[in-house]
């Protein structure tokens, strides 16, 4: 009788693993799947503070470019500060509205606010809470004036510069 390479009886020198062995190999899969997983992690979240960052920047790229625009054409400015809030009305050519309008910025609840008023014969720190548009959201904002090298925090008429410091990033407008 020939003898073949498959048995069923057992051996003495059987080819199975050792505990050490599978240990080790259970081991090996397990930091690789910790590798892979910490991977995904710190992709998805640096993906998500990527699209905050850039959310923010559209924020304030969007309000320098609307903001350049009313300051440009502007006739008058006054500044306030309330209680250490501060409320910008500007009376510009253009808003949403045609000829001169109101245009009022002010913070509640550490959102930016922008209101328009197409009157211009009113207190110039009114606004209508209800009618405001809700620009985006600030941590620390500092609107001042630049008028003969002398910064104002408050302010009525046409000053040299515009300065709005929002959660860090300094916007000058001559």
């Amino acid at each position: 009788m020939k003898k073949t390479a498959y048995t069923s009886e057992p051996t003495n020198q059987s080819k199975g693993f050792t505990l050490i062995e599978v240990l080790v190999v259970i081991a090996i899969i397990s930091l690789v799947f910790g590798v892979l997983s910490y991977s995904l992690y710190s992709s998805i979240t640096n993906s998500l503070e990527l699209s905050k960052t850039s959310e923010n920047i559209k924020n304030l790229s969007s309000f320098f470019w609307d903001m350049e625009k009313k300051f440009s054409t502007s006739k008058a400015l006054y500044l306030k500060n309330f209680n250490g809030s501060p409320v910008l009305t500007l009376y510009n050519t253009a808003g949403n509205n045609k000829g001169l309008v109101k245009s009022v910025f002010f913070i509640k609840e550490n959102f930016l606010y922008y209101y328009e008023y197409p009157y211009i014969y009113a207190d110039p720190f009114f606004y209508d809470e209800k009618e405001s548009y809700k620009l985006f959201k600030v941590k620390d904002v500092k609107i001042y004036v630049v008028k003969d090298n002398q910064q104002m925090m408050e302010f009525q008429g046409m000053p040299d510069y515009l300065v709005f410091e929002i959660d860090g990033t300094k916007m000058v407008f001559k």
